[in-house]
Parts: structure tokens; sequence; C-alpha cells
């Protein structure tokens, strides 16, 4: 039985695993050859001395951070969640670098959005410094002491807030699906320094554009040289070759859009039986040039017209809008094409509306976009006062979520840097109002509030508990109007391993001699340890899980059956006959390494999996 090591995916290992199926040759005993990558890699090395490079104090160690493998966990929190049972929408408190590392195996290449409001770096932003070899204790510790900021006379300002973005953007770009974006709210403090980062990480290609957002109708008497009322969405795709054009408006149904084009070069369309509707009298139109003014129209063959149709194939010669090819896919959509009269002037009429590409400026006056005042409006009617600064409005992101997801009907929106949780409502709202099936992973830190805050003296504690209670007002709110989409969600907690022998700590050798008797940390439960099994097995955490008795053991049940996990002890041969009995499709299955009666009993155990077929046992 293989056991499992308790740690998420090695993004090291992986990557060289991809780097012998693409380049095999460069290995040499099972090392890279340097010289051999050179040389497959070709007239694409850089070979010049001197060269633009985006460098900063740290930045190696911030590339080594995105590659850490993790042992920590994600704890339920059933008493603070919502439609338990039901919901696949995730709200996640904890530090979001050790979240993201344990949302590598489950979630990769399935998240098509991701929308972040990351620190602006403005002097007053909580930023602290991760650490390599602990960062779950390292953000309980800091989370703990008095706030510090990032202060600009700190003599690593920019350098600090760029340590801190990497790790978290380099891990964030794997879990995006092949046409997936990342949205980046962002001011102009750090403009620059973003693009540059996200260039490295996505690539130079992948940049989809700079939205400017005009934030407010005025700007403050405080700025110095220039009123400043815009803000800024960075925004990257994974692979620019597999999106689409971004859009939160159709042409109206119906619209006419002529095929001549005066000045397009001249060419032969040919339409094929049937394809044209005719408003006029059935007949036969002689071969002709109906060109007039500007325009050039040659019906190069006589076309007869019966019931309204083009009983034959004919070409017209002249300067069109459309190539044949178009003209073909629009015949295959099955939109219509009218002719209404003699000399020929063909129009396509649009059924379904056409797509408008959005334009990069998110205005009060263009698309009538939200700013920072409706954002604390929408605060104040959820919770009676203004209890967060500068949240984003929800229509915002609404918006900009509904400008890549128009073609999709399901989806995974992740923010982790959710703050007070608009990005959960906006997805709400999305699926409310278009029908759709999109769900969220909200992740936020469970920063402290200052006692002089508005939402401290409502009597929230972290901004976590701010988030979490906004879901759930505007869950309430969303319920008075008979909404019948997921509006709940569930609450996890980051922690360490809920194993000793998975603790990166666990070396003391009393420790290890006492986890035969006791592996599991005091206060932790069996159904802990299903959710931990499940992120390093790569299993979506909001599975449905069925816990079932079987011979007085609690037996874990998920996909209909096919994989299973118990942590009882004295597990003996019947049970695993009345096991597989009881589940006759099972695949897979996880024990407790101590579990089984004995030594004999376990390797007889493996054996009876192996005759029903099921090889994918593991213990830990």
């Amino acid at each position: 039985m293989e056991r499992i090591d308790g740690k998420t995916a090695n993004i090291v290992e992986e990557n060289i695993r991809k780097m012998k199926q693409w380049f095999p040759e460069v290995f040499s005993e099972g090392k890279i050859d340097p010289e051999k990558l050179l040389l497959v890699l070709g007239k694409h090395i850089e070979a010049e001395a001197e060269k633009y490079d985006f460098t900063w104090h740290g930045k190696t160690e911030a590339m080594q951070l995105a590659q850490k493998q993790s042992t920590a966990t994600l704890r339920p929190c059933k008493e603070e969640s919502v439609d338990w049972e039901k919901t696949k929408n995730l709200y996640i408190e904890g530090d979001n670098l050790e979240v993201l590392r344990l949302l590598q195996t489950p979630y990769r290449n399935k998240i098509k959005a991701i929308y972040i409001d990351p620190p602006y770096n403005t002097g007053m932003d909580f930023i602290y410094e991760d650490d390599f070899e602990d960062n779950v204790k390292n953000y309980k510790e800091k989370i703990q002491e008095k706030m510090k900021s990032n202060a600009e006379t700190s003599g690593r300002y920019h350098t600090n807030w760029l340590n801190f973005m990497y790790p978290r953007l380099k891990l964030a770009r794997n879990l995006l699906t092949d046409d997936g974006m990342i949205f980046i709210s962002i001011s102009d403090k750090e403009l620059y320094n973003l693009k540059k980062m996200c260039d490295e990480i996505f690539g130079e290609d992948n940049f989809v554009t700079t939205f400017i957002w005009e934030k407010k109708k005025k700007p403050s008497f405080l700025d110095r040289n220039v009123g400043g009322v815009t803000e800024y969405i960075v925004t990257y795709s994974k692979n620019n070759e597999k999106t689409h054009a971004l859009s939160i408006e159709r042409t109206e149904k119906g619209k006419k859009y002529p095929f001549n084009n005066a000045g397009n070069g001249v060419r032969i369309l040919t339409f094929p039986e049937g394809s044209v509707s005719f408003q006029m009298e059935d007949g036969t139109i002689p071969a002709q040039d109906m060109s007039g003014g500007n325009i050039i129209t040659e019906l190069l063959d006589d076309v007869t017209i019966k019931d309204g149709k083009n009983a034959n194939s004919f070409r017209l010669k002249g300067e069109w809008r459309y190539s044949q090819e178009k003209l073909d896919e629009i015949i295959a959509n099955k939109e219509e094409i009218v002719i209404s009269k003699v000399p020929f002037r063909p129009n396509h009429i649009k059924t379904g509306g056409e797509i408008k590409k959005i334009k990069n400026l998110f205005s009060i006056h263009g698309y009538g976009f939200p700013t920072y005042e409706d954002a604390d409006k929408e605060m104040i009617q959820l919770f009676g006062r203004k209890i967060f600064d500068y949240s984003k409005p929800e229509k915002l992101i609404r918006r900009l979520l509904q400008s890549l997801l128009y073609n999709d009907e399901e989806a995974i929106i992740l923010d982790f840097f959710s703050g007070s949780g608009t990005t959960g409502e906006a997805v709400w709202k999305l699926n409310q109002e278009f029908g759709k099936d999109y769900r969220f992973i909200l992740v936020q830190l469970p920063e402290p509030l200052e006692e002089k805050s508005e939402g401290y003296k409502l009597g929230f504690k972290t901004i976590s508990d701010i988030g979490k209670e906004r879901l759930r007002r505007a869950r309430k709110q969303l319920l008075e109007e008979k909404t019948n989409y997921d509006i709940g969600f569930k609450v996890f907690q980051l922690d360490d391993s809920n194993l000793k022998k998975w603790d990166d700590r666990a070396e003391e050798l009393e420790e290890q001699l006492l986890e035969y008797l006791n592996p599991l940390k005091e206060g932790r439960t069996e159904e802990d340890i299903v959710y931990e099994i499940l992120l390093k097995y790569g299993i979506d955490i909001t599975a449905p899980i069925e816990k079932k008795q079987l011979e007085n053991k609690n037996v874990y049940v998920l996909e209909n059956g096919t994989f299973l996990l118990c942590f009882d002890r004295n597990l003996n041969l019947s049970f695993i006959e009345a096991l597989l009995k009881e589940f006759p499709d099972l695949k897979r299955a996880v024990f407790f390494d101590e579990g089984f009666l004995n030594d004999t009993e376990k390797l007889n155990a493996e054996q009876l999996f192996k005759q029903y077929g099921v090889t994918d046992i593991r213990v830990i």
C-alpha cells in the first residue's frame, strides 16, 4: 500500500516531468544538461551580455516560495457556513500564499476568472514577510502582533511589495484554465511594477489590457498636483490564443448589416439554393450589372425566385464586407440574408445580436460604471453604516466577470484578497441576472480590525468576519427576491496538518513514537482528516461526502462509492470483505497505516483488494 506523504503537489518535479516529455534529449543521468538545452532552444536564447532585466532584492527567494510544497490543511467550519450540505461556494480564512499552495492540486487549470484587489502599497497596508520554513505559524504570529504597515520610509518599500505579490501571482496562474483571465485592481503607486511582474509571470503576449476605472466623480482636495479620479485593472490571460473578446453588451437583434462595402477588394460570392430571402414577386431575374453610384454589384447568373427564396445557386460580384467563408458561416448559423429589390443590395440580419468589445475606459458616463461612493452606499444598505474603506462596487466586479464569462454556463471564480466579500455577492447576482451556475472561492486573511474602526464598533474583530457577514446579509436580500440559485458558502480555516507525522515540525523521536498511539493532534477530528486527504488527493473540497457505518466503523464515501476513507483501528480481513461487497464500484481507498489489526491482516487485505481490481490503496 502506497503511503501518502501529506504534501501538496511538487511543482518543480512536475516541471521536470514536462521537460522530459518535451525535450528528452537534454537529460543526462536524470539531470538537465544546460549545453544540450541551449542547442535545442537554438536562436531563442538571449546572447547579449547586457540586457533588460526586471529584478529586485529577494526575487530569488520569492520564486522559491512559489515552488515550496505545503503540509498545511483546511479545516471545515460548519457552524459559520451557510447551506453546508448543498453549496459549492467556498470562503477560506488564512494566509493566501499557503491557501494557494493547497489549491494547486484540486483546482489546477480549473479557475476561469480571478479577480483580486491586493494592497496598493500606500504605506498603510498590512504586508508581511513570508516565512519559507513555516508560513502557517508565521502568519498566525503576524496577525496577533500589532498591525505593521509597509511605510514609505522603509528602504525596501517597493521590494517588500514585490516579494509579497510575486509568489501569489505565480501560483494563481497555475489555477487558471487555458482560456482564463486574471483581473488585478491597482493604483498608479505600483502600476508599473505590477505590469512588469505580470509580463514575467504570465508572458508579455498574454497581456490583455489595463482598464481605466473612474473611481469617483470629483478629485480629493488633498491631491497635490493633479486631481486623481482613476484607478486601474490590469488584465492578463493564461493563453491569449485560447481567449475571446471581452464584452458586456450585444447589438440589438434584427440589426441589418449590408454586404456591400465600397473600397473593399472586388470578389465573387456564391449564394447556395434557398439561402436568400427575396422581398419581391416570384420570377426570374436575368444576369446583369447592378452597379450604381459608388457601389459595385454584378449578378453573374440568372436567379429564379420561388416562394420568396432563390430556387437556384447564384453568384454576385462586388466589393463585399464578408468573405465566402463568413457567408457560409452565416448560412450555417441560419441567419437571414435579405434582398428586397433590383438592383440587388443584400443585407445580413443578425438574429442573435453581435458581440461588442468592451472599451478599456470604465466611466460613469460610458457604461455607467459605479464609483467608490456607490460601494459605500452598498455597505450602508447592508450594515446601516460604512464599515469598510475602499470596498469595490459590486457592479464593477460583476461587469468585469460578465465580460469574460458570457459564453460560459458554469465557471469557478477566485478572489484571494477578498476583503469585504464583494466578489462573492457579484457572482451570486451574475447568476441571478443571467441564469448561470458560477461559483466562487474567496480567500481572506483574518486581519484584525482597528478598535476605532466602524466595523469593530459593530462587533466584528477581523476583516474576514465582515466578509462572511456581508455574504449572509446579501443572501438574505436575494432570498427576498425568491432566487433559486446557490447562495450558500462553506467556511474553511487554514491550519497546520491534522496529523503529527505530516507536520513540518514533527522531528522529535518521542513525538514520532507516540504517533502510533494517537496520530491525530489534539482537538482534530476524522472529518478534518477527510478534507485534508481530499486536498492532497486533488479532489474538489465541495464534493458531497456521505458518512456510513459498516461493522461499527465509520466509512466516508465519495464519488458514488468509488472512493472511500476509513480511519478506524483494528481493521481485519472480514471488514475488508464486507467493504468490497458493500461498495462493488470501489476504485480507491485510504486508511491509517496503523489501522490494521496487524501486518498479516494488512498484507492479506492488500491482496484481496487486488483480486477485486482495486489497486489504488493508500495509507497515512
